[in-house]
């Protein structure tokens, strides 16, 4: 059974360690109906407080386009205090900064990509990043 802080997206599965951290284990294809339950989760937490979203890429097959342009239109950087990817391939890593690029010419606020390639790498960066924050609030 599903932890209050454990969500099942399609074939994805998303659950949140306190205390704004959101990991994302991407299994298979994304659908739209995929990036619309996510842009919702995204922005009920984000909301709340940024959060370090965390995507295990390492089981991802495909990304429906109509989908990508849902999340990339319409989720707020400010929701984010960075997207650490783990596993990402060379397409996945082209189509992500590219995004960030084309956000950042048309004047849209891009939030910091990290791309890693395992967990304890993404953690390591995680406590990296709160060490920073600590000294420059």
């Amino acid at each position: 059974m599903p932890r209050p802080h454990d969500w099942n997206i399609g074939t994805h599965h998303a659950w949140l360690e306190s205390p704004d951290e959101l990991w994302l284990k991407v299994r298979g294809d994304t659908s739209l109906q995929d990036a619309i339950t996510l842009l919702e989760l995204y922005r009920e937490l984000g909301t709340q407080r940024p959060l370090f979203l965390v995507t295990d890429l390492t089981e991802a097959t495909s990304v429906d386009l109509k989908a990508r342009d849902h999340i990339s239109w319409n989720g707020r950087p400010d929701w984010f205090r960075s997207a650490i990817y783990i596993g990402a391939g060379l397409m996945q890593r082209a189509v992500a900064s590219s995004m960030t690029f084309l956000h950042s010419v048309t004047g849209h606020t891009a939030m910091a990509q990290h791309f890693v390639t395992t967990e304890d790498e993404a953690r390591a960066l995680i406590a990296q990043e709160r060490s920073l924050l600590d000294k420059f609030p």
